[in-house]
């Protein structure tokens, strides 16, 4: 060994060992959290599927087309719910079968959604908020703590499981090289230890995807600014307000028409409901032509003067607008056809059983230690 490798190799192990305890660290403490975001972002994968298998009446439609007035949905879903209760969306089949969806909320209480048939206005059902779809929705997003940082606390999560991802590849990597024997199981190792290198190398790549989409969707306005440092970016939707004025609001039609005007024969994918006293209208459209997963055409209109504040279509899309719809794409796993929402569902998985695979392998070390350290103190008792 030539002095240049001998020098080198003190410095690989300390860095190694630095990178073993922030895999570690990261690991036994938010990675838990990240094991259960895994989870539920999982079968949020198929969240319509599994809504529909535990209750099959809400999506229990007599055909596709959507046959009434738009804003007649919010006023039969108003109805079903009763007094206190503030309508904040509705969701149109895009493309597909599928009820029609309005969003609403009580106070600071969880988010109720109302089905309804979309040829005849019908009320097919009335969630109570706590349903398991829903709860995931807001438990995958903000932790159920939407009102309180939770999106934040989510995006942090999502730091650490890049970092753990990454840092995981790195403690992979074999001291020797790649090689045949590298790829699969590894002779010697406990299985949770292969468990754990295996799985994890394999899964990592696309951990680190999920995760890294996640931080964007969390902290989508410092995302935004970054993207807009390389390349031109339309304006944040999240800051368009509407002029503070008397008047009284237009009905979700006349916003609508104001929509279509821009962009005609465009099919209304979904409405955003004004919010406060200078909240706007966001109409949400795919264009003809547009077979994106997620259409990005959008609307905001005044709901008192009808006038559009902001509007973003397929013409004035920027590469930077597209990299940014492309995170939630990807994050959703409707990419690949029906591959990416498979290999998104079982990724899902794989937070939870690093966890818990590399918390027996802790565990484990701990109990090699504890068991070497009797033998060490009865030897310096005897040189006393």
């Amino acid at each position: 060994m030539n002095r240049t490798t001998s020098r080198k190799a003190p410095r690989r192990i300390a860095l190694r060992a630095f990178w073993v305890q922030v895999h570690l660290w990261l690991g036994l403490s938010l990675g838990v959290v990240g094991a259960f975001l895994g989870l539920s972002g999982s079968l949020l994968v198929y969240d319509g599927e599994i809504d529909a298998w535990l209750h099959p009446a809400r999506y229990a439609t007599t055909g596709p087309g959507v046959g009434r007035p738009l804003g007649e949905y919010a006023d039969r879903a108003a109805q079903a719910l009763g007094g206190g209760t503030r309508l904040t969306a509705l969701r149109f089949p895009d493309g597909g079968e599928g009820p029609v969806i309005v969003f609403a909320r009580a106070g600071q209480g969880p988010f109720q959604r109302v089905y309804l048939d979309p040829p005849s206005g019908r009320v097919l059902d009335v969630g109570s908020g706590f349903d398991l779809i829903a709860w995931l929705h807001t438990f995958h997003e903000s932790l159920q703590l939407r009102d309180y940082s939770g999106r934040e606390i989510v995006g942090a999560v999502g730091i650490a499981m890049l970092i753990s991802s990454l840092s995981g590849i790195y403690l992979w990597w074999p001291a020797r090289g790649l090689g045949v024997a590298a790829f699969g199981l590894r002779r010697g190792f406990t299985t949770s230890r292969n468990l754990h290198y295996t799985f994890g190398f394999y899964g990592s790549i696309l951990l680190a995807m999920l995760s890294f989409t996640g931080i964007f969707l969390a902290y989508q306005d410092a995302g935004r600014a970054v993207v807009a440092a390389f390349g031109a970016v339309s304006a944040s939707p999240r800051g368009v307000q509407s002029p503070e004025s008397p008047g009284k609001a237009v009905g979700v039609e006349r916003a609508v028409d104001a929509a279509r005007e821009l962009y005609p024969g465009a099919a209304v994918t979904g409405i955003g409901l004004p919010m406060g006293p200078r909240g706007a209208y966001r109409i949400s459209l795919r264009e003809a032509g547009d077979s994106s997963p997620r259409p990005g055409t959008v609307v905001f209109v005044d709901p008192r003067t009808r006038a559009v504040l902001q509007h973003s279509g397929l013409a004035t899309r920027t590469r930077g607008d597209g990299f940014l719809t492309a995170q939630r794409v990807l994050h959703e796993g409707h990419w690949w056809g029906s591959v990416g929402p498979a290999l998104t569902f079982v990724v899902g998985f794989l937070p939870a059983t690093l966890v818990v695979t590399g918390t027996l392998i802790w565990l484990r070390s701990r109990r090699r230690r504890a068991d070497a350290r009797p033998i060490g103190v009865a030897a310096v008792g005897t040189n006393d």
